[in-house]
């Protein structure tokens, strides 16, 4: 592998489609994808008749505004909006789905460059360095590409196939109305207690501490302290900071680890809704870099967006339904 510059290889484009707002959707054969700033359904679901427009048969957008820096391979004929940025290989390869898919992984590892201010460009972008193979003649080898893709797939584990009966059902996280909360209006946050491994007695308990592996679980004690707890979230504030996991187990918590349960007791709190909780947590792990540290007091100040019923309550039925319906959710 060898770090050179994405301008070396790659073309850079600003996508051209303007007045999105004005396009009329059609689900004629030649309608055309178009390409958006957003998170969701591989870059964009909007598909329309192009007129002027510049039409690209495949490449990788990377998100300029919006969801920034989130990147899409796209095998197929589309147009993109000026908050995307089009990337296309120079030597006119044809990019595959397992090439395009190492593309993507190696250039969004370096979204995080692009916050607090740093603004992507297209002079930044050219300049970015990404770590891929070359060949003897120094240019990019797309058969190494497929090659260590391809050594990937064949080491994944096979899932087990799921039994879940609402897999069919289609939830979409769209479907709902999303409102911001803060972390202590709706969750209680209670802290973890220091225990030093001069101080730990082996045994069968769980100790969570704060990394990112293991579910949490750094150590295994017979101690026993306030922290004991059980069918929480426990998120790290201090090592990962925001890896969080669920525990439906007694575990007792580092005091790098804060406990999270959910505060209305009418509420069926479980695995489903606090994995739910999981994915949310995780969205805020980008706000906590640089010395900017993660402590109880904000944690409790911390915005999250969950879904709502009609009464702009978070809809707890919802989230565990939506878990429910993931492949093999119901083996949880």
């Amino acid at each position: 592998m060898t770090m050179t510059k994405l301008g070396d290889f790659f073309r850079v484009e600003r996508g051209d489609v303007k007045k999105v707002t004005q396009l009329t959707e059609s689900s004629a054969e030649n309608s055309i994808r178009l390409i958006s700033a957003t998170h969701f359904d591989n870059g964009g679901n909007l598909f329309y008749i192009p007129t002027t427009e510049t039409v690209y048969k495949s490449g990788l957008t990377i998100n300029n505004n919006g969801s920034v820096g989130d990147v899409f391979f796209h095998n197929y004929s589309f147009t993109a909006t000026a908050d995307v940025t089009v990337i296309i290989p120079k030597d006119n390869h044809t990019i595959t789905l397992l090439e395009g898919l190492y593309l993507k992984t190696t250039i969004e590892k370096q979204k995080i460059r692009f916050m607090y201010g740093y603004k992507i460009s297209n002079d930044r972008l050219r300049n970015m360095l990404l770590n891929i193979p070359l060949n003897e003649n120094g240019n990019i080898s797309w058969k190494t590409m497929n090659d260590k893709m391809l050594s990937f797939i064949s080491d994944a584990p096979t899932l087990p196939k799921t039994k879940n009966k609402l897999s069919t059902n289609n939830i979409s996280l769209n479907d709902k109305k999303w409102k911001q909360f803060v972390v202590k209006d709706i969750l209680t946050v209670d802290s973890g207690v220091r225990l030093t491994k001069e101080n730990m007695v082996e045994g069968n308990t769980p100790f969570i501490g704060a990394t990112s592996k293991n579910n949490g679980i750094t150590n295994w004690v017979s101690n026993k302290n306030k922290s004991l707890d059980k069918n929480v979230l426990g998120v790290n504030y201090n090592g990962s900071v925001c890896d969080n996991f669920y525990h439906p187990y007694q575990a007792i918590f580092s005091d790098d680890v804060k406990r999270i349960h959910i505060k209305d007791k009418t509420v069926v709190a479980n695995a489903y809704k606090y994995l739910f909780l999981k994915a949310v947590f995780l969205q805020c792990k980008a706000q906590y870099q640089y010395g900017y540290k993660f402590d109880g007091t904000r944690m409790k100040k911390q915005k999250i967006m969950l879904p709502v019923t009609k009464d702009d309550k978070p809809d707890w039925q919802f989230m565990e339904d939506y878990i429910k319906s993931l492949p093999n959710g119901d083996l949880i």
